[in-house]
């Protein structure tokens, strides 16, 4: 049986057995307190991690007095796949997938959906354009959704990065829910004429940056792939851009412990990137395989102070410049100058 089909079955399984709780009430409550155990609460040292852009990342004891608090105006996005969300989400949380924010044109590998699709989705999550938004998943999907409205002009200061993801609210023993939440339709409108231009970069733009002393193209890939020992799907080729270093997006996440999948705390991050040359002077494109895990680390030099208008993601990424005629380049990273 393929991924998929096991997908669907077992989507399908949960969907019959939470049809059945209908009729257990006392079932169902027990099961939305299942976590993976309650731990310590009074750490926090990474949270307290000296941002310069604190507000982008909220906590999860945050989120929860918030939640108790019943806000109307708090909106939850769960950006994780469809399975995932109903084997248990933050409640009262929507659920968005990848694959609903691609672009889905062939030559647009990576490139924003238009602004009026993207109306379309946040309309249908029952999401206004006055909402505040908490955004989670388990990898870096969320800074994928940040992006994008961050992009269209929708207001940094109503959208929060939970730090640490849905494994942190769960290892806090804050409940799950199964059940999705009643929701109601709504018109969302982006910010008339707002786009943020600088957020995205072009080929030609990233082309230019190659021997440009003032501008810097980051590799967030794995080591494998930037050095050409693996070559990605959808790629013609494998390797990196000539001249770009690497610095792989998780580098910023702390990799272990009770704050496994937090940011690091500010000035490591900043060393991470100074010592490769990545400094906030510095114009910086930043590239993946098609611009998913590329927003992570965006995010993250935003985060420490990087200036929002010279970070720039370039969306098309490996995919769109290993199928053009452009040269690319193997072997082992060096910092950029």
């Amino acid at each position: 049986m393929s991924d998929l089909l096991r997908a669907q079955s077992l989507l399908l399984s949960v969907r019959q057995w939470q049809k059945g709780l209908r009729f257990f009430p006392l079932a169902l409550t027990l099961a939305l307190g299942l976590t993976l155990g309650t731990v310590g609460r009074s750490a926090h040292a990474v949270p307290q991690g000296g941002y310069t852009h604190p507000e982008v990342l909220l906590q999860p004891e945050e989120l929860k007095a918030m939640l108790d608090q019943k806000d109307p105006a708090l909106k939850i996005i769960d950006v994780r796949h469809e399975v995932k969300y109903y084997l248990g989400h933050i409640p009262g949380a929507v659920q968005v997938w990848r694959h609903d924010l691609d672009n889905k044109k062939p030559s647009s590998p990576g490139m924003p959906i238009p602004a009026a699709q993207l109306e379309k989705i946040m309309g249908r999550l029952g999401i206004t354009h006055r909402d505040t938004l908490i955004i989670y998943s388990d990898q870096f999907d969320h800074t994928r959704l940040w992006w994008l409205l961050a992009y269209y002009g929708f207001p940094l200061n109503r959208m929060k990065l939970l730090d640490g993801g849905i494994e942190a609210w769960k290892a806090r023993g804050y409940p799950t829910q199964l059940t999705s939440p009643r929701i109601k339709r709504t018109s969302f409108k982006l910010p008339a004429a707002a786009q943020v231009k600088a957020l995205l970069a072009t080929w030609e733009e990233v082309k230019g940056a190659i021997h440009n002393p003032h501008k810097v193209i980051l590799d967030d890939r794995s080591l494998r792939q930037y050095q050409g020992e693996e070559r990605e799907e959808g790629a013609a080729r494998a390797g990196h851009i000539p001249g770009a270093v690497w610095v792989e997006w998780k580098e910023t996440r702390v990799p272990e412990g009770f704050f496994k999948g937090y940011w690091q705390p500010a000035e490591k991050i900043k060393k991470i990137y100074a010592d490769q040359g990545i400094t906030p002077h510095k114009d910086i494109y930043i590239y993946s395989r098609a611009g998913l895990r590329a927003t992570h680390s965006l995010v993250s030099l935003y985060l420490v102070g990087y200036p929002l208008e010279k970070l720039h993601l370039y969306a098309g990424s490996w995919m769109e410049w290993s199928r053009s005629q452009e040269p690319i380049a193997t072997g082992t990273p060096s910092p950029s100058k």
